[in-house]
This record gives structure tokens, sequence and C-alpha cells, in this order.
């Protein structure tokens, strides 16, 4: 009973070996890169313009959604497509189960829920990548209206005014009689 324990020992072990010595040997090998260039951030083979906080479009993500759903989806197929022409010849594992006809009317109904899934997201809109867009014209920073605010030699003075009515104590009554 104890062999069992020190087994999953064994393996939990070697794993976490596995795991920390490929890291450990993976910070030795890597190139260490110091500079500007080095340091940058890389994705997609897009260079990086301005700040990393920036708000994503949620259209990137809603097509890179779709693509895996779907992609995923025609994986399911291949299996199906393999077998297929045994369930329909009567043959292999599905000799004399009768089912030729199921499997095809079940792997047809598969893609035209697909096909249906596709339609709904491409009428939706959420294949365009560029929407259309109904709001007011753009208008650089150097035309937009300026808030005009008072000088702070006037706001500094003013605050210092309402601070020092706040701080001023009212003359008492009783003292004054």
């Amino acid at each position: 009973m104890y062999f069992d324990y020190l087994n999953v020992l064994v393996f939990a072990a070697v794993g976490f070996v596995f795991v920390f010595a490929n890291l450990i040997l993976a910070s030795i090998l890597r190139p260490k890169r110091k500079t500007d260039v080095g340091l940058e951030t890389y994705e997609c083979g897009e260079e990086a313009i301005g700040d990393a906080w920036i708000q994503f479009d949620i259209r990137y993500y809603t097509v890179a959604l779709v693509y895996v759903i779907f992609a995923v989806e025609i994986a399911f197929l291949f299996p199906w497509a393999l077998v297929l022409g045994d369930a329909v010849a009567d043959r292999g594992a599905a000799q004399g189960a009768g089912i030729g006809a199921f499997v095809l009317v079940e792997g047809g109904l598969f893609i035209v829920i697909l096909f249906l899934g596709l339609a709904y997201v491409w009428a939706k809109g959420d294949l365009d990548w560029v929407l259309s867009y109904s709001a007011s014209t753009y208008q650089p920073p150097d035309r937009r209206p300026k808030v005009q605010l008072p000088p702070v030699k006037e706001m500094e003075a003013t605050m210092e005014a309402q601070k020092a009515a706040v701080q001023k104590p009212e003359p008492d009554t009783e003292e004054a009689a």
C-alpha cells in the first residue's frame, strides 16, 4: 500500500525537478537583452506604438474567438470523416450496427449548425473588421475648444480666502456682554 504513495511521490518529484530544471536552464541559455530594443514589447510581428495600457478594439478578440471556435469544430469533423466510410459501407467497428445513415445525418446536421452559426455572426456584423461609426467628426487637439480656467494665482488667493473664512472663529456673544 505504501508503495503506491511512493510512486505518486516519485512522479511528483520528477515533475517538479523537470519543470524547475527547464526554467533554470532557460534562464541561463536565453539571450540577455538590456537595450531599449531588447526590452520592447513584441506581439504578432507588429511594432509597439505608444503606451502598453491602451484598450484594444473588441473586434480583434471577436474575430480571433470565432476563428478558434470554427477551427476546433472543424477538428471534430476529421474523426467523423475517417469512420464515415466504414459506417456507410457497414464494415469495421460499425459492422452489423446499421448506423451508416444515422452517422451521415448527424454529421450533416453538425455542418448545418456550424453554417447557421457562421451566418448569424456574419449577419450580426461581428466579422466586419471596419464597422460603421456614427459620431461627431474627429477634431485634432489643437482645434478643440479649450476650457478657460482662471490664472493659478487667482485660484490660490480664492482658496486662501475660503480657508481663512472657515478657520476664523466667530465672536462669542456671551463674552461681549
